[in-house]
């Protein structure tokens, strides 16, 4: 029998509309400010529509939180329909969001909510709601599914290449990276979240040495775990970054394979040219829901 607990998450996370709709995912939306016009992400506003206003109109983009009354009726609502609820939520120290969603959920029924922080973002976030989706449809409990997602994020890796820090410095996102502005003269900034926060990790000449980094990290992961999760992800889809992540699980065959788009709220404070991956071991316990 199938546990009945709905999973919550936010504009942190990146999946489709299709994925939302066949897992019955809650969201938790984020507000995308285009130049002085709001949005509200994946409802009247695309990661396509942002992506052109940010490259052929050179609009600034930015971010924040839902209004506290969503909150509490996005919460009310799910509270109302599962016995309990999974909020798998951006990096605390990224977004106000997880503060806001604990505290709105103190205030309607604590002993059903619970919440985990990934202290991570898009893919990152992903690999964990998607694991989470995969333990609860094979009826796995709550209890047991948050302590599989806590033993992951220890392993959970996530590198990205963007063109510029230009959008992270806009939007405040930019954390330790901040430390690579004025030194990229030539060069392209790979970044990781570490400790919750975007931190430098390298820099390259160019997408192809982007590649052949994350190949490397790829290697090394591959060497301390044997069974993981790959996603490889892209703002504005390039073919030849397409056939190295296809190169990669050809060679290193991961349990599951994500080829997927950034979403709308990473466009916003990553810019459109950004290419990254995500890694996560999965324990032996749950290999089951790999099979």
């Amino acid at each position: 029998m199938t546990q009945h607990f709905g999973i919550m998450t936010d504009s942190g996370a990146d999946f489709s509309l299709e994925y939302k709709k066949k897992h019955d995912l809650i969201l938790i939306p984020t507000r995308i400010m285009i130049d002085d016009v709001e949005f509200i992400d994946r409802e009247n506003i695309t990661r396509e529509e942002i992506i052109e206003k940010m490259i052929n109109d050179k609009a600034k983009t930015s971010t924040s939180v839902a209004p506290p009354v969503e909150f509490h009726r996005i919460i009310d609502e799910s509270l109302k329909k599962y016995d309990k609820v999974l909020y798998i939520s951006i990096s605390s120290k990224m977004s106000a969001t997880y503060q806001n969603a604990v505290l709105t959920a103190k205030k309607i029924d604590p002993e059903r909510f619970f919440a985990v922080d990934t202290q991570s973002v898009s893919w990152g976030m992903s690999l964990l709601i998607d694991h989470a989706i995969l333990r609860r449809d094979q009826g796995i409990t709550i209890e047991k599914v948050i302590e599989e997602l806590n033993a992951m994020l220890k392993s959970l890796k996530l590198y990205f290449i963007v063109d510029t820090l230009e959008y992270l410095r806009r939007g405040g996102r930019i954390g330790a990276a901040k430390s690579m502005i004025g030194k990229l003269i030539g060069a392209k900034p790979i970044l990781t979240i570490e400790e919750g926060e975007v931190k430098p990790a390298d820099t390259v000449k160019s997408l192809d040495a982007g590649t052949k980094y994350f190949e490397n990290k790829l290697l090394e992961f591959s060497k301390d775990y044997t069974n993981y999760v790959f996603a490889a992800i892209y703002g504005i889809e390039n073919k030849e970054f397409k056939k190295f992540a296809e190169d990669l699980v050809n060679r290193f065959k991961p349990l599951k394979f994500f080829y997927e788009p950034i979403g709308a709220n990473i466009i916003s404070h990553a810019g459109p040219y950004v290419f990254g991956i995500g890694i996560m071991e999965i324990p032996d316990d749950a290999l089951i829901s790999y099979k």
